[in-house]
């Protein structure tokens, strides 16, 4: 199948956001030949029986019998279809017209754009941190990142035309296929970072990408991560950092998640015994968690 833009999910027992996302392109009439590209993840929650009756038309469906992660998941998608255009997004999305539109209409016009995203929003219609902001200060200091991102935030709120940004996260961007090799992700990511290293490699060849502060999408997700998935954050990240800063900044900052992380136990176990809530109380116990795995 040649397309357009072939916009690829990678799906992980969401079935009910990924049953949204085939609702709305099959009632979206929109200006370029497209197609919807779902790779299961070897789901138990219904999502394959679903997909295999709704697959056609433009869906196209990919069993995995597997859980091939996030980065994985998306090349393989991307091996299935023929595409000027790929979109790579989560399930967890709340898409609209405009933004597609307007997504499509920059690349046209702007040949030199490598990759674009609409603003990101949360569900309460704040800006969502979707910005990638290379730099191993930021690595150190988790206040100059923030800082950063703050500055970036602002940048992207007074824009009134696409502005041209470091790099944008996973939950939603559009990239020109023409300017990247395949694989588009580098698969030893599982989970987390996957879309960090890309977004880093781009940034060092200087492939151009912007946000298009006029329009926005709504992503659902963020919410808490499970003790197992932050272990499988702090080994991502790790990943990362050795692949783009080398082996003695890993062992460094390493050293300093560790401690981090202890301080955070720290502070809320002790929060804990002098406050009663069910928020502390479960931020401890999630950090116990991290604590122990990390011994």
């Amino acid at each position: 199948m040649a397309v357009d833009i072939a916009f690829i999910a990678v799906n992980y027992n969401t079935r009910a956001l990924v049953e949204e996302l085939i609702r709305f392109f099959a009632a979206c009439e929109l200006p370029f030949r497209h197609c919807l590209v779902v790779v299961d993840n070897s789901s138990t929650d219904g999502s394959r029986e679903m997909l295999e009756q709704a697959q056609g038309g433009g869906l196209v469906y990919i069993q995995a019998n597997e859980n091939l992660g996030y980065g994985r998941g998306m090349n393989r998608g991307m091996e299935a279809v023929a595409s000027r255009y790929a979109c790579v997004m989560n399930t967890d999305l709340i898409l609209n017209r405009e933004a597609l539109v307007a997504l499509w209409e920059f690349f046209e016009s702007h040949p030199e754009a490598g990759v674009a995203s609409p603003v990101i929003r949360g569900s309460d219609g704040r800006m969502q941190g979707f910005l990638c902001l290379p730099g191993l200060l930021s690595l150190y200091s988790p206040m100059l990142s923030k800082i950063k991102s703050k500055l970036w935030k602002l940048r992207v709120a007074k824009a009134r035309a696409p502005l041209r940004v470091p790099g944008v996260l996973g939950a939603f961007f559009m990239v020109r296929r023409s300017c990247f090799d395949a694989p588009l992700f580098d698969e030893d990511f599982f989970f987390y970072y996957e879309d960090t290293e890309l977004a880093h490699r781009y940034w060092e060849q200087g492939v151009p990408c912007y946000v298009l502060p006029q329009v926005s999408i709504i992503h659902t997700g963020g919410q808490s991560t499970s003790a197992a998935g932050g272990k499988l954050f702090q080994r991502s990240r790790r990943i990362y950092i050795e692949k783009c800063y080398g082996a003695p900044h890993t062992a460094w900052l390493a050293t300093l998640d560790r401690a981090r992380l202890r301080m955070k136990y720290y502070k809320y176990r002790i929060l804990s015994c002098f406050v009663k809530s069910g928020k502390i109380q479960r931020k401890y116990e999630y950090y116990a968690r991290l604590v122990q795995s990390d011994d």
